[in-house]
């Protein structure tokens, strides 16, 4: 019967680890808050799972502000830069969709989505991997993308999984509403502990953040 209590059974240690991953995410949301700062979050978020899974982290609020501090400068741009490009890429999608039904506008619809894809593959590693750090933007693109298309199976398990959110938000009220406590409570963080299981799996990724 004591052992059922012990602090390494299984079921506390699954608790415990639940518990740090919740703490993970209301950080990440509340440093989200000024949407500027969502890369430096998105950042933090990755660095503290990972540390998290490593089994190093005494704090969790310690670790994930620390790493907030750091990857501030380095992931706005990168942020930016994504923010700007999926706003233009969402409304390009609405626009050609209320387009006719015309040939052109059928392939320009493809193209446009390819172009989407791509966005939400190279989203996968550019500020969760860290890709930017010690490059330049410039630099960091093509290295996304080189690891997307490399690790391409990984990289379609985390696209999926990023793009929950944005489909339920597509689906309707009834989806906002089945998946909004999820995602205030624990469903970023759970996402970014899946992705990083992934993450720690692609081929050449190492060289990518240590080089």
């Amino acid at each position: 019967m004591k052992d059922s209590f012990d602090i390494d059974n299984p079921f506390f240690a699954f608790m415990g680890g639940l518990a740090d991953i919740v703490i993970v995410n209301l950080l990440f949301l509340v440093c989200s808050i000024p949407v500027v700062t969502i890369g430096a979050s998105i950042s933090a978020m990755y660095q503290t799972i990972g540390q998290l899974r490593e089994g190093g982290v005494s704090s969790v609020c310690r670790a994930f502000m620390g790493a907030f501090k750091s990857s501030f400068k380095k992931s706005v741009p990168a942020w930016l830069l994504q923010l700007i490009t999926g706003i233009v890429l969402i409304f390009d999608l609405f626009f050609v969709g209320m387009m006719p039904k015309a040939a052109a506008w059928s392939l320009i619809g493809m193209v446009t989505g390819g172009m989407a894809l791509l966005w939400l593959f190279l989203t996968c590693y550019l500020i969760p991997a860290g890709i930017y750090d010690g490059r330049k933007l410039k630099e960091a693109l093509p290295r996304s993308l080189y690891l997307a298309v490399r690790n391409l199976p990984y990289t379609a398990v985390m696209a999926l999984l990023n793009s929950i959110p944005i489909v339920c938000i597509f689906l309707g009220t009834y989806f906002i509403g089945v998946v909004t406590p999820i995602y205030l409570l624990a469903g970023f963080g759970i996402t970014a502990y899946f992705n990083t299981m992934l993450l720690e799996k692609c081929r050449d990724l190492h060289i990518a953040v240590s080089e």
